[in-house]
């Protein structure tokens, strides 16, 4: 996720010099479309991993929610299969592209001319950590399984509701709220003596 943060920052800085350098200085890069599209890509790939780790991608699950756990945890085992079918496909198109475009010198059409195999390379990298999260998760599930803890798999895989979303944000608040007041008894810095 924080490779997926840097590369959204970088995308910001390079469309806002390339909106000031063509309004000031009279020139513009020529190659900011490129490159941020190549940085939202890569940063979308990388970012995937962590999200499914953090329940965090958009589920449409009301009717499992209301079906009993023991059939529950089976549909969350058969989602987990399916995207670990989807996520290797992916993985073996990403990596074709970038073999192929190394094989051909492949360079992009902007004033840079990167070799595309850079940007791909990293979008397929992102890729493969999805994949092995899903391998991860289906892994734990197995075991969960196994171990006859099918509430704890339920608990891991199951979309996140609007209480657990609500429970960070207070979480969050509570703890910005503990560093903008001085704990007690820690030394005071600055003042007079």
């Amino acid at each position: 996720m924080t490779v997926a943060g840097w590369c959204y920052l970088a995308i910001t800085v390079l469309i806002t010099f390339d909106i000031f350098a063509r309004r000031l200085l009279g020139f513009s890069t020529e190659a900011t479309t490129e490159v941020t599209g190549y940085l939202m890509a890569i940063g979308m790939s990388w970012a995937l991993a962590g999200t499914l780790f953090e329940r965090g991608h958009v589920r449409i699950d009301v009717l499992v929610q209301k079906l009993p756990l023991k059939l529950r945890v089976w549909l969350h085992l058969a989602s987990l299969l399916a995207l670990l079918v989807a996520a290797a496909f992916f993985v073996y198109g990403a990596y074709t592209l970038a073999r192929y475009s190394l094989e051909l010198g492949a360079t992009d059409l902007s004033t840079l001319r990167m070799p595309m195999v850079i940007p791909q390379g990293l979008w397929a990298a992102g890729l493969a950590l999805l994949l092995l999260a899903v391998i991860a998760m289906l892994m734990r599930s197995l075991r969960l399984l196994a171990d006859g803890d099918a509430d704890a798999m339920d608990r891991m895989l199951m979309a996140r509701t609007y209480e657990d979303e609500a429970a960070e944000t207070l979480e969050a608040v509570a703890e910005a709220q503990a560093g903008m007041h001085p704990v007690a008894g820690a030394p005071r810095t600055g003042g007079g003596a």
